[in-house]
């Protein structure tokens, strides 16, 4: 198994780096937590998938709880999940507004313990294409040439 990795071009026209290619992570459908129950069941555990369901069930509810509550949570050797605020800019504290200034409230995941920066950046060299075969990616990007390269 191995992350998935798809090129696109940027067309935002407002962009400095317009017609430029990046490469991005295949979105793959993620896995239900009836799933994840079955899935770590079927590693060497004692535990039935209902019952590791209904801890995980549980923890799930209890994390969104202390987030909300403005509780940062550590899962070792995962994540310290958090939430993050975006906002603009007010010319002075006074005309800060929580309503017309906080665009949107996320939640976001930061590698911790083992599961590092350094072990993602090791995935690098396990990066394989998305489902497309190399003959099929290599047509594509030939053709996209072709098609932009302008006519003498």
């Amino acid at each position: 198994m191995a992350i998935q990795i798809e090129e696109y071009k940027n067309t935002r026209t407002s962009s400095r780096t317009y017609g430029q290619y990046y490469g991005r992570a295949v979105d793959n459908p993620p896995i239900s937590l009836d799933q994840l129950a079955e899935h770590m069941a079927e590693h060497n555990t004692p535990y039935s998938p209902g019952c590791i369901k209904g801890v995980l069930t549980d923890m799930v509810k209890c994390i969104r709880h202390l987030l909300l509550d403005g509780i940062n949570v550590k899962v070792d050797n995962l994540a310290i999940f958090k939430a993050h605020i975006e906002s603009t800019g007010a010319d002075s504290l006074l005309a800060y507004d929580l309503n017309k200034n906080v665009k949107c409230i996320c939640l976001v995941a930061q590698a911790t313990g083992q599961f590092t920066r350094e072990e993602l950046t090791k995935a690098k060299n396990k990066l394989v294409y998305g489902t497309k075969t190399k003959a099929d990616r290599d047509a594509e990007r030939k053709k996209q040439d072709d098609d932009e390269t302008p006519e003498p």
